[in-house]
């Protein structure tokens, strides 16, 4: 059995008398292990110095050839056994959601608290499937050929010549008919008969209620052939997504929303990519009460211009929250950083508020919100909202840095918590 090497997210592994790492080896090790899994840049998920190497952004198991690295989540190390399970639970939960098009706010129940990451995929994966279906059945016309006591469509010549003779009396006939035995239908059956076997009984349940729906779909021998037949310029938006969750599915790669932005592999999670979608998506639930509308990460604003009156340093921030005539009323950054309410600042960077401010300013918005994890014993349960107000050039802006809790029952809280801090 290999070592296993626990650790935190930002917990520098060093190597010499006290670390817990033998050698440059072992950092190069690590680094090899998550471009073979995760096939990205490990630039972005550790800080690497010349004795040392520093997870960051993201938590879950990482199997090395020398050793199993498991690094937990930020906050984890000061949690009880009960909270970190909760903490864990929900991100499973909240992988789920983000890579649905349901929000915590609208009652979508995709997962119980006890499942594991697979589980929260295909069961969100179930729910997709059977809305899109609701929506449109895919189906395709094609030619069907059959001998028949009664004509049907056309007969068949010469076919029919020989069939008199063979069986007199039958009528081989040719239809077009309408089928729902199509590529993309038999990945989606594919998807379901290769994780029913690793599920838990209610998530079964699931699966089979969507295989009832494909039951005319016969089961693919080769699913790498049916991903060339796929026609994507005629399916809509939903399908897209839907065959985005079955290509990550049938690779074990996680869930990717969007292009280049993939929130999980296998057994790790993305945590700042995956907060930030979540936090996108209730956002965006929550708002839409009001008539509101969120632009994420919306590009082509530019803080100055050069002699030649071409945009440099654009700004693009994580969310706007626009009414009907394009006005900005709130902007939203979210990062996944432990905060320490002990210290005069927060344990906010200032970096992080003069960026928020020059967001409000650009785009005469005075509503500006910092939103965090809330991983703390204190209010991990129910999370923590604290306003500020900056004067900037005679303008007075009000800052909220709000703490999502990441140790409730469930992700209800997180919803309800943005609910009252945006809306009141």
């Amino acid at each position: 059995m290999k070592p296993l090497i626990r650790c935190k997210e930002w917990t520098k592994l060093s190597y010499g008398p006290t670390g817990r790492l033998r050698g440059l080896d072992d950092i190069a090790c690590i680094l090899q292990a998550w471009k073979r899994e995760t096939r990205s840049d490990p630039g972005p998920y550790f800080d690497v110095a010349p004795s040392s190497i520093t997870p960051k952004f993201w938590s879950g198991t990482l199997e090395t050839s020398k050793f199993r690295l498991e690094v937990a989540p930020m906050g984890a190390d000061a949690l009880s056994e009960e909270q970190f399970t909760k903490l864990d639970s929900n991100l499973t939960a909240m992988l789920a959601y983000a890579s649905s098009s349901n929000s915590v706010s609208s009652g979508a129940t995709l997962l119980s608290y006890h499942g594991n990451r697979h589980e929260a995929l295909i069961s969100a994966f179930c729910l997709e499937l059977q809305l899109a279906r609701r929506k449109l059945v895919l189906r395709r016309y094609v030619t069907k050929q059959e001998s028949l006591n009664a004509p049907r469509g056309r007969i068949a010549f010469p076919r029919q010549c020989y069939e008199s003779i063979r069986r007199p009396g039958m009528i081989a006939s040719e239809w077009v008919a309408l089928t729902e035995d199509i590529a993309e239908n038999r990945i989606f059956k594919a998807v379901l008969n290769l994780y029913r076997p690793r599920c838990s009984a209610g998530i079964r349940a699931k699966i089979d209620a969507c295989a009832a729906e494909l039951d005319s779909v016969v089961l693919s021998s080769d699913i790498a052939n049916e991903w060339t037949r796929v026609r994507r310029d005629r399916l809509p938006d939903y399908y897209l997504s839907l065959l985005k969750l079955s290509e990550a599915l049938i690779d074990e790669r996680g869930s990717g929303t969007l292009s280049g932005d993939t929130l999980a592999v296998g057994e790790i999670i993305f945590t700042s990519r995956l907060f930030e979608k979540f936090i996108s998506k209730e956002v965006a639930a929550v708002v839409s009460a009001k008539g509101l509308v969120t632009n994420a990460q919306s590009r082509g604003t530019f803080l100055c211009q050069d002699n030649a009156n071409t945009g440099i340093f654009e700004l693009i921030p994580d969310m706007r929250v626009v009414d009907s005539l394009g006005r900005t009323k709130m902007i939203l950054d979210a990062k996944w950083k432990e905060l320490d309410h002990s210290t005069k600042n927060r344990g906010v960077k200032r970096e992080d508020i003069y960026q928020l401010l020059t967001y409000g300013s650009k785009y005469e918005c005075k509503k500006l919100y910092l939103i965090y994890p809330d991983v703390s014993v204190k209010t991990g349960a129910g999370g923590h909202c604290e306003k500020f107000s900056a004067t900037l050039a005679n303008d007075v802006y009000e800052i909220a840095i709000v703490r999502v809790p990441m140790l409730g029952t469930s992700l209800g809280a997180a919803s309800k918590l943005l609910d009252q801090v945006l809306m009141n």
